[in-house]
């Protein structure tokens, strides 16, 4: 059995790990862990560097859950409307989705996403393309999923359960796949929150799911 490892292991690691990555400025991070869930504290200059520290903890070895507290405070201001258009710019550039059908407002900061899209991997890829604009302090993705043609829930949760059973970064033998109305559910158990983090993407990109409920468990 292997050795659960402790806090300040973990504590450390994180705190490396995160001063170490050229995409993300630490300086004013603060870690701290406790009973292996990792909170991230303090301030980042973007919401792009703010996602990008829940994947580094996400990553280390031992981290059962993160909780990112991160506060975005862009180094220059950028005025709503600015945000908005480059918000814009960023989804007519992407070839995985049709902008037309998203809209696009800013408030104070924050980037607003409301439409319609086939897939919910081109939501998720719609709010990728939001976060990574600078002066974006927080994402809401309203975009709703509307699969066409609709899938038999049977057959969206077989394709889930393929694609986790495929995926050889992620150990599904205790996860079980079920959908409702479109809507992916995954239970059970993963040896580590990097293995939970990718079977929700492996879900995301499953053709005909609207929505995903990752209630896996880390158990290491």
């Amino acid at each position: 059995m292997a050795a659960v490892r402790g806090d300040l292991d973990v504590r450390q690691d994180v705190s490396d790990a995160l001063r170490n990555d050229v995409r993300i400025d630490a300086t004013h991070v603060d870690v701290d862990v406790v009973d292996r869930v990792v909170y991230l504290r303090g301030s980042v200059p973007s919401y792009y560097e703010k996602r990008t520290a829940t994947e580094i903890a996400n990553r280390i070895k031992g981290v059962i859950n993160v909780v990112n507290e991160l506060q975005v405070r862009p180094v220059t201001q950028r005025t709503d409307q600015e945000i908005t258009t480059d918000v814009r710019a960023a989804l007519a550039r992407d070839v995985r989705i049709d902008p037309t059908r998203i809209n696009v407002n800013t408030v104070h900061g924050v980037v607003y996403l409301t439409g319609t899209v086939n897939t919910y991997a081109q939501k998720s890829c719609a709010d990728s393309d939001g976060w990574t604009v600078p002066g974006v302090i927080s994402v809401v993705n309203d975009v709703v999923v509307q699969p066409i043609p609709m899938r038999r829930d049977e057959e969206v949760a077989a394709d889930v359960r393929a694609a986790l059973a495929g995926d050889p970064r992620v150990d599904s033998t205790n996860v079980t796949a079920s959908a409702q109305n479109g809507v992916v559910y995954l239970r059970g158990t993963v040896p580590s929150s990097e293995q939970k983090w990718r079977a929700g993407d492996d879900t995301w990109w499953t053709a005909g799911v609207r929505d995903v409920v990752n209630e896996l468990t880390v158990v290491p």
